[in-house]
């Protein structure tokens, strides 16, 4: 697998660097769109106590997006990383433990759309196969080599006023974690359902005000109902809400949740800043960042450590972004402090720290580099179970 990856590396690196590329001269032939990513990503974990691992894999994602005919086109993404190196290279499944930087071979993405003009529905389309979306259910969240994608039949509509539609059922999800069998296409066996029945609206209506509504069944396992806003009281200031109940259904486990977050969005010159509460009643969420994912600032938590989606779990957290204007760099940081229902879990209190600086390569066109940091602690209820953990990634990432 390593030769294979590569080779790989080697003979794409060779083809960008020779002018025109293939995929450049197909596109001019409009038989189509190709693009694409070569992505390396390095990984280093350790848990304390000799739980640790690191990982380095190579990523190639090809991307293909056919012209529309009579209202129907058809979509695909390939997605394949192998694990260069690794810390247990000894193992059938390199970078899986504590990293899920594995490796991966599928499509991603293939599917058939019709948009509906010729119905009389100008802004509908419907979709049918494997598709990587960012919704309000479902969050695509390309945190290692693949993004999470589902297999589904679904309707995307903005017919009416400001206002956009998305509508569904999935029976199958691949989900962003390079470990295992989560990156495969499965009927949803690792999360204990059959599938998942979901709709939501996101409405602008209203001058200054962003709403969203959404409901998602999972069968035999729970119900999702929820809703998100965003007020806007200045070209620099926005409030945010998001509240979310969860119900089991069905043969499912018993299961109550509910979550309840408020923050502020703040622009200081350059640097966007966002903090605010997010707290989880009950018990811990089902439909969260390791599952379906959440359009939520705590949804791109690098390890996940503090447990601020854990049921009793209340949580503080501060969120900054900038790009520098003189150099492109583009700065993130993510602080969440957590604290937790010793009744519910063996934690006090815990914390997390994220960083990230990227930089596009003034030299090489469509290069960038990020680096990725984390570290976060755990202060337990009998005092001898206090844990710190860190977490580094580099990513070198080239897109065509």
């Amino acid at each position: 697998m390593k030769k294979t990856a590569l080779i790989l590396a080697i003979a794409m690196a060779a083809s960008f660097a020779t002018g025109e590329s293939a995929i450049k001269q197909f596109n001019d032939l409009d038989y189509g769109t190709l693009s694409g990513r070569l992505q390396s990503l390095s990984m280093y974990r350790d848990y304390e106590a000799g739980n640790n691992n690191h990982a380095t894999t190579l990523g190639l994602q090809l991307d293909y997006r056919s012209p529309t005919k009579s209202g129907w086109s058809a979509g695909a993404s390939y997605v394949g990383a192998g694990v260069l190196d690794s810390m247990v290279d000894g193992e059938s499944s390199p970078g899986d433990r504590l990293l899920g930087n594995g490796r991966v071979n599928l499509l991603n993405e293939a599917y058939l759309s019709y948009h509906m003009e010729a119905l009389g529905l100008t802004n509908t389309t419907a979709y049918l196969g494997r598709r990587a979306i960012n919704g309000e259910v479902f969050r695509y969240d390309d945190f290692r080599q693949k993004k999470r994608a589902i297999e589904a039949v679904m309707i995307e509509s903005a017919e009416f006023h400001k206002t956009r539609i998305i509508a569904g059922h999935a029976w199958e999800m691949s989900n962003w974690i390079d470990a295992g069998n989560l990156w495969k296409f499965d009927n949803f066996d690792n999360y204990g359902t059959d599938g998942v029945t979901w709709a939501e609206i996101v409405n602008n209506c209203v001058e200054d005000l962003e709403v969203a509504v959404f409901d998602a069944m999972a069968q035999d396992l729970a119900n999702l109902i929820g809703a998100r806003a965003k007020w806007s009281l200045s070209e620099d200031t926005a409030v945010l809400a998001y509240l979310r109940h969860e119900r089991d259904i069905g043969d499912g486990a018993d299961l109550e949740s509910n979550a309840f977050g408020l923050s502020v969005a703040q622009a200081v010159g350059d640097v966007k800043l966002e903090g605010g509460f997010f707290g989880v009643g009950g018990d811990s969420m089902a439909f969260q960042e390791v599952t379906t994912g959440i359009n939520h600032a705590l949804g791109s938590s690098m390890m996940i450590y503090s447990g601020q989606f854990s049921g009793g779990a209340e949580t503080l957290y501060l969120k900054a972004v900038t790009k520098l204007k003189e150099t492109g760099t583009v700065l993130y940081g993510l602080y969440n402090y957590t604290l937790h229902d010793k009744g519910k879990t063996d934690l006090r209190q815990a914390q997390e720290l994220n960083i990230v600086i990227k930089q596009s390569c003034p030299v090489f066109d469509n290069l960038t580099v990020a680096f990725k940091g984390g570290i976060g602690t755990r202060d337990g209820v009998n005092g001898d179970s206090d844990t710190t953990a860190t977490d580094a990634r580099l990513f070198v990432t080239y897109t065509f």
